[in-house]
């Protein structure tokens, strides 16, 4: 069985910066927020941070996938400035990850959350998603 504790560690973290452009605003939500960053994009960046965060130090053949994420959207952000996220491990239990999500721009504090991740075996995903389309094959074919 696969020790994640020989391959992860808790306070191992990652940051990804980007500047807010059009299209990561609320715009498609509203047009009152077409020059605000939009949460999902926040959430996003965090999705992106974690995987950076776990990933490149697990054993061949193993990935991680996202199980839940929770994020509380505390300030506005605008076209034009750079929004930080950073993920930190908190917590390695069996299989699964929990990330600690922390988000800033220029004028501080924009967010905060937490996201879980399974470690899983890529052949064993590939076979259930072989399993799942077979089934909806196998439907329609009736």
């Amino acid at each position: 069985m696969l020790d994640l504790h020989d391959y992860l560690s808790v306070g191992q973290n990652s940051m990804i910066s980007q500047q807010v452009a059009a299209s990561d605003t609320g715009a498609e939500y509203s047009e009152v927020l077409g020059e605000l960053l939009a949460t999902p994009t926040c959430i996003h960046m965090a999705i992106k941070a974690g995987i950076e965060t776990i990933d490149p130090y697990l054993p061949e053949g193993f990935i991680s996938v996202g199980i839940s994420t929770r994020f509380v959207h505390t300030a506005p952000t605008s076209i034009g400035m750079t929004v930080t996220i950073r993920t930190s491990i908190i917590a390695i239990e069996e299989h699964d990850v929990l990330l600690e999500i922390k988000a800033w721009d220029e004028q501080g504090d924009i967010g905060h959350g937490q996201h879980k991740r399974a470690i899983i075996s890529r052949n064993e995903l590939e076979k259930k998603v072989n399993q799942r389309t077979r089934f909806l094959t196998n439907r329609s074919l009736r």
